[in-house]
């Protein structure tokens, strides 16, 4: 799937975002970087696609796994804001493990979907906060 493909790489700014944030979690909710909301945007995607990936059959789908643990590790986040990222991405699995159960055409769209809609925060994301962004 090409749109994957380009999809991983791009998830690699979201890290180093988070790792830019000055290493330690904000102590207030109004001092959160302003991308917070599109990188737990992502996590419910990762877990989506994840889960969604996995049981279509896909032989690389832990890379989406290791894609959040890299976003999470990046940020060097307390225990508390780790948690809400967990917690978003083992919603975005729960959310479709409980209407697919096997692989169908239905079950690809949605990974298709979900897999757009993730590349499209990343590349906002680049263009936001990425090189020569200023």
């Amino acid at each position: 799937m090409a749109l994957k493909r380009s999809f991983v790489p791009v998830l690699a700014l979201a890290v180093a975002l988070a790792g830019a944030a000055g290493g330690s979690a904000p102590a207030r909710s109004q001092d959160r970087p302003a991308y917070e909301a599109d990188l737990l945007a992502l996590a419910g995607i990762l877990g989506a696609v994840s889960y969604l990936d996995s049981l279509c059959g896909n032989a690389e789908s832990g890379v989406w796994r290791a894609r959040m643990k890299a976003l999470v590790d990046a940020q060097k986040m307390s225990p508390e804001d780790r948690r809400r990222y967990v917690d978003v991405y083992n919603r975005g699995q729960r959310t479709f493990a409980s209407v697919h159960r096997v692989c169908t055409d239905e079950t690809r769209a949605v990974l298709a979907h979900y897999l757009e809609d993730g590349a499209a925060i990343a590349e906002r994301l680049e263009e936001k906060y990425g090189r020569g962004a200023g």
